[in-house]
């Protein structure tokens, strides 16, 4: 048993919603030894994007073989090194030396982007469809 890593702890609070990240830590920290390395814990977490019914599917999928987890969780190639570092990025300081941010920081010309969850997943707007009389 081993506990999620503080980048990872840090991605599950901003993919998973309030609850669900303390369930999703708790579960990681059960896992058994062999499958408590910060990759397959990361892939389980990548490969779930935030959705708690996708992160119970990888710890099904866990149970029959880890290398299916590291697929679905992007890191199962050569490169998974570099591809944890982009999705887990170490905590950066802040010019009065405490813990700031991850990631880099906007620029001063950038506008501020609305506050938002995650941008790699938008909400989907609804679509209202007109049904057609005419079934043509």
């Amino acid at each position: 048993m081993t506990a999620p890593s503080e980048r990872l702890i840090r991605r599950i609070r901003r993919d998973f919603g309030r609850g669900a990240d303390d369930e999703v830590i708790r579960r990681l920290t059960e896992l058994a030894a062999d499958d408590s390395s910060e990759r397959i814990q990361a892939a389980l977490v990548l490969g779930a994007a935030g959705q708690w019914n996708r992160f119970e599917q990888q710890l099904r999928r866990l149970e029959l073989d880890w290398r299916d987890v590291l697929i679905v969780g992007g890191l199962a190639d050569e490169d998974w090194r570099a591809r944890l570092a982009a999705e887990l990025p170490a905590e950066t300081q802040d010019e009065f030396g405490g813990a700031g941010r991850s990631g880099p920081r906007p620029s001063a010309q950038a506008p501020a982007r609305s506050a938002r969850r995650d941008g790699s997943n938008p909400r989907r707007a609804r679509v209202r469809r007109r049904h057609r009389a005419d079934p043509r």
